[in-house]
C-alpha cells in the first residue's frame, strides 16, 4: 500500500494540487463576498458567515470530490494502465483504495484551507474570538458526511472508461445536494447526497447524518472494491 501510494502521488499532475486551492479561494472569496454585500447587516452579524457557509460547502466539497476522483482514475484510463496495475504483485483492492486515499487528502487539504481561511476572515470583520468550534465542526462535518458520496464517485471514475458518466452524476449530487437536503420530503434526506449539507452544526440532529455519512462510505467501500476486484481488464 505505501509503494502504491507513493506511486499515485508521482503520477499525480499538478492540477490536483492546484484544483484544491482554488476550489478553497473560489469559496472562500463567495462567501466573504455574499456576506458583506448582504447579511454582515442583519440580526445575526458576523456569525452569520457561518450561515453563507453552510450554503455553499456540501456544494464546493462534492464538486471537488468529483472532479478530484475523476482527475485520477483518468490517468489510468488514457494511458490504459488498470491492465497494467492488475498484472502487478499486488492485491487488486489496494489499487482503488489507494485513489480513494489520494482524493480524501486532496479534500482534506481543501477543508484546511477552508478553515484557515475562514479564520484569517474572521479576523478581518470581527473583534470577537475565533468561534472554532463552528468554524471546525462544519466543514470536517461535512468532508465525514460525504463519504458515501466519494466512495461512490471514485468507484464510478474507476470503472467507468467514459469518465462524463460520473462527473455527470457527481456534478448533479452536488448542485441537488442542498435543495434535496432542504426537501420536505424527508425520504429525500436518506440519499447520501444529502449528507454533507445535513451534516452541519446548524441543522438540527445534525450527528446523525454524520454517522450516515460514515456507514455509508463502508457500504458502498466494500460493494466497491468487491466489484473493481472482480473486473478483467
Amino acid at each position: 500500500m505505501n509503494v502504491l501510494l507513493q506511486v499515485e502521488w508521482l503520477k499525480m499532475r499538478r492540477f490536483c494540487f492546484i484544483f484544491p486551492v482554488l476550489a478553497s479561494l473560489f469559496h472562500l472569496l463567495l462567501v466573504g463576498g455574499l456576506w458583506y454585500f448582504n447579511f454582515r447587516e442583519g440580526a445575526g452579524g458576523e456569525f452569520s458567515i457561518f450561515s453563507v457557509q453552510y450554503f455553499f460547502l456540501s456544494i464546493t466539497l462534492m464538486f471537488s470530490i468529483t472532479i478530484l476522483a475523476s482527475v485520477v482514475a483518468s490517468t489510468e484510463h488514457e494511458a490504459k494502465g488498470w491492465k497494467l496495475l492488475s498484472a502487478l504483485p499486488v492485491a487488486k483492492q489496494n489499487i482503488i483504495i489507494a485513489k480513494l486515499v489520494v482524493v480524501f487528502l486532496l479534500v482534506a487539504l481543501e477543508v484546511l484551507l477552508i478553515i484557515t481561511g475562514t479564520a484569517v476572515l474572521w479576523k478581518l470583520v470581527s473583534k470577537e474570538a475565533i468561534p472554532w468550534d463552528i468554524l471546525l465542526k462544519q466543514p470536517i462535518y461535512c468532508l465525514i458526511a460525504a463519504g458515501g458520496f466519494m466512495n461512490i464517485q471514485v468507484w464510478l471514475s474507476a470503472v467507468s472508461s467514459n469518465q462524463s458518466i460520473p462527473v455527470g452524476l457527481g456534478v448533479t449530487g452536488s448542485i441537488s445536494s442542498l435543495f434535496l437536503a432542504r426537501s420536505n420530503l424527508e425520504l429525500l434526506h436518506y440519499l447520501p447526497w444529502t449528507y454533507p449539507a445535513l451534516s452541519s452544526p446548524l441543522v438540527l440532529d445534525h450527528q446523525q447524518w454524520v454517522v450516515a455519512g460514515m456507514v455509508t462510505g463502508v457500504v458502498v467501500w466494500l460493494v466497491g472494491v468487491r466489484h473493481f476486484t472482480r473486473i478483467e481488464w
